[in-house]
């Protein structure tokens, strides 16, 4: 079981220009991961502030500690998500700027106006949602060999999520508590996060179908061929986040996902 969490910073780069059709011969896929990516750095940003929000009401060493991996694996993600990011922006989509204000005005009016408890019941409920579809694309053994930088980026990423998996949990549940709470706001969360994500990837569709003609091949530079799950899909495993005595701690991960952990652990750049 993945029960470390270790800070990686990872040497990926980018092309200077892609095509944002990154899942080969399925557009609407492909926009559904951009607009996932895109989502991040305003996010998880949110998450680390809920988090810095919550030390000093935390007196357990190891939670806090686990709290300060947390925010530090997020950090990176956020970072190299945005470094991915640029590179969609210089593909040609105009309607994206304004799509990511509103996100990003959403994120600190939450942090502004809401509660501590709302805050962290919200995080709670994107890492719940995340872990189920990283369990249901990933296991058990990841995405496969000779992947480009982008989908090691999004592998590297899902792994570090299965290792922080219970950290927005237990914080929650040591500085606030309260099952019906969690739920309620949890399931807000991930109606939120996931409509925005899906008015990103029609807008993108759109965008990409008015302007290419008809006939014109792709052509894929981060070519992938799994497919990403729709809510609908991932529905039946969020089922057991919703039960009472749900806990992350319960939930086993693949012996794939620790030998993935290894992997990236090996290529992440070394700290001074």
């Amino acid at each position: 079981m993945l029960d470390s969490i270790t800070i990686r910073r990872m040497p990926f780069s980018f092309e200077e220009e892609i095509d944002p059709v990154v899942v080969d011969g399925d557009l609407e896929q492909s926009f559904a991961i951009v607009a996932g990516s895109l989502l991040l750095p305003h996010l998880e940003p949110y998450l680390i502030r809920s988090m810095k929000a919550a030390e000093s009401a935390i007196d357990d060493p190891d939670l806090l500690e686990d709290l300060k991996r947390f925010s530090a694996q997020e950090g990176q993600h956020y970072k190299m998500h945005m470094k991915w990011n640029a590179t969609i922006r210089r593909a040609g989509f105009p309607g994206l700027e304004e799509m990511e204000a509103e996100l990003a005005r959403d994120y600190e009016r939450f942090s502004r106006n809401k509660s501590l408890r709302f805050n962290l019941a919200y995080a709670e409920g994107f890492e719940a949602f995340t872990m189920s579809a990283v369990k249901l694309l990933m296991e058990p053994d990841g995405f496969g060999e000779d992947l480009s930088p982008f989908m090691q980026m999004v592998e590297w990423h899902f792994v570090e999520e299965l290792e922080h998996r219970h950290v927005a949990f237990d914080v929650y549940e040591h500085v606030c508590g309260g099952y019906f709470y969690r739920l309620f706001v949890g399931i807000y969360a991930q109606w939120h996060f996931t409509r925005w994500i899906r008015r990103v990837a029609k807008y993108m569709l759109k965008a990409h179908t008015d302007r290419t003609p008809k006939g014109t091949p792709g052509d894929v530079v981060n070519g992938a061929t799994f497919a990403m799950p729709r809510v609908r899909d991932v529905l039946p495993r969020l089922l057991r986040i919703y039960l009472p005595g749900y806990t992350p701690h319960r939930v086993e991960v693949s012996a794939g996902m620790e030998r993935l952990a290894e992997k990236y652990t090996a290529m992440a750049v070394k700290q001074s």
